[in-house]
């Protein structure tokens, strides 16, 4: 899901990586149901989006991308000059996360920049029976690239990337710095200086969340199953009378 919209928010990261400083947080709930959202914000310098034509400029791209992934909703899109930079945050849905788990496949992801790539995150999302095993690398330095030495110290300390999941069922396994609601709920935070000195790695092990459809499609193939067993026995036990009965007849 965070890759087919981080695709089309590609402007965007154009201009994170023009402005080499930003804030970043990323929210994602993951539903019982199968369906989730996210909200996404970040915060960079007004000047960094001059190449996509100011801020009016940068939410028609958006929109207009958005228009293309049937997919996807946008629910809400702000983009807003701050004292402390423009600040785009968005708030997005889908019906269903397993439509999207198969990120490997999606060509949009291929679309983007080896530095916008890096800063989107490589992922590497498996299934494993019925749990999902994801990994998520942001790679700060490789994306900025010589960019990553025009950026303050205050910067590197003051400007951070927060990534939080909120997951149905506690996680089984995660790398997640700190975890709240008896382990549903995974943080990791970095600041930028942090982020550009190594790649900051989100991992979870957790169950796939199943929609109800899907339990039913289970239950019905189950009752097939119990139905065609019961069947065969009747019709194994008359095949058996009968050979008994034409036994004794002979």
């Amino acid at each position: 899901m965070l890759r087919l919209f981080l695709r089309v928010f590609s402007g965007l990261l154009a201009c994170l990586l023009l402005a080499g400083c930003f804030d970043i947080k990323e929210e994602l709930w993951v539903h019982s149901d199968g369906s989730g959202k996210a909200e996404l914000t970040y915060v960079i310098p007004a000047s960094a989006l001059l190449v996509a034509g100011g801020t009016e400029g940068l939410e028609k791209k958006i929109r207009d991308m958005m228009a293309t992934q049937p997919k996807l909703r946008l629910d809400a899109l702000e983009v807003k000059e701050t004292e402390s930079g423009v600040r785009v945050a968005a708030r997005i849905s889908t019906d269903s996360l397993l439509a999207l788990l198969d990120l490997k496949k999606n060509a949009g992801g291929r679309e983007l920049p080896g530095a916008a790539m890096d800063l989107a995150g490589n992922f590497d999302v498996r299934l494993i029976g019925l749990d999902v095993d994801f990994a998520r690398t942001v790679k700060v330095r490789e994306a900025l690239g010589l960019a990553s030495f025009g950026v303050s110290k205050d910067d590197r300390e003051k400007r951070k990337l927060i990534y939080i999941l909120h997951l149905p069922k506690p996680a089984k396994e995660s790398n997640a710095m700190t975890t709240e609601d008896d382990g549903k709920t995974l943080k990791w935070e970095a600041t930028l200086g942090e982020a550009m000195k190594k790649p900051l790695v989100t991992s979870f092990r957790a169950s796939m969340p199943i929609p109800p459809t899907v339990w039913y499609g289970l239950a019905l193939v189950l009752v097939a199953i119990t139905a065609l067993a019961r069947a065969v026995w009747k019709w194994r036990t008359r095949l058996r009378m009968k050979r008994v009965m034409d036994a004794e007849a002979g």
